[in-house]
């Protein structure tokens, strides 16, 4: 296995199409959707299956990805256990061979780090900016009371406040991941206690007390990367 792996993801059936890996031989793509194995491999990518239930439901199918954002999959596919570093990319997201030598750049500069991740596009300073972006859509929207339950009672303790920077969870460099697995452990596992798809929002409470552990970067301090939804 090479030290640094790419790894993304697709879960149910909501999209039938993938963008083009970064690096044919050390990317990995995992779905629960068997259909779309000759589309990733026809985009450069190694085709991994996951045995978890085929949804049409996105609330179902967004947590589940989860499971590979956060790591959880290690558990289960040992072999990529042997990576040193891994390079989480949404499927949304364009990337190539620049993207790549951009993020060993980033690495190679941040040795003393657990994870490289970046600030969201629109410059949000509080979690509830993160939440009433969300609530407008209804895959977040559905269990977000919740979430803002959750909120309230951490920042009343004083352990946490909601005044943070806003990062977004769909491009993570893991360099040192065992030094920051509370922390995903953590994002994880309250996504799937309030049924809730916005990690971004858990992201920003328990990383307040990992900053020293923590690159933040400008959303476009990569350069070659961008969205674009393939359906």
């Amino acid at each position: 296995m090479n030290d640094l792996i790419i790894i993304s993801c697709l879960f149910g059936v909501k999209f039938n199409r993938v963008h083009n890996s970064p690096d044919k031989e050390n990317s990995y793509f995992f779905t629960n959707n068997k259909n779309l194995k000759n589309e990733i491999i026809s985009k450069g990518w190694n085709y991994v299956f996951v045995d978890k239930e085929l949804s049409s439901n996105y609330i179902i199918s967004s947590l589940q990805a989860k499971y590979i954002k956060f790591l959880k999959f290690l558990d289960d596919f040992p072999k990529f256990k042997t990576a040193k570093k891994i390079l989480y990319i949404d499927h949304k997201l364009v990337t190539d061979y620049k993207t790549l030598n951009e993020v060993k750049s980033l690495i190679k500069n941040n040795q003393d780090k657990s994870v490289i991740i970046r600030h969201d596009r629109k410059k949000k300073t509080n979690i509830f900016q993160e939440v009433n972006a969300a609530k407008k859509q209804e895959r977040y929207a559905k269990n977000m009371s919740s979430t803002i339950s959750f909120i309230r009672r951490v920042t009343a303790t004083k352990e946490y406040s909601e005044n943070v920077r806003i990062c977004a969870t769909g491009f993570l460099i893991y360099i040192n991941r065992k030094e920051i697995m509370d922390l995903i452990n953590n994002i994880y596992d309250k996504c799937m206690e309030h049924q809730q798809p916005e990690c971004q929002i858990y992201w920003g409470i328990f990383s307040q007390k990992y900053k020293s552990k923590i690159k933040e970067i400008g959303w476009y301090d990569i350069k070659n990367i961008y969205s674009k939804v393939l359906k």
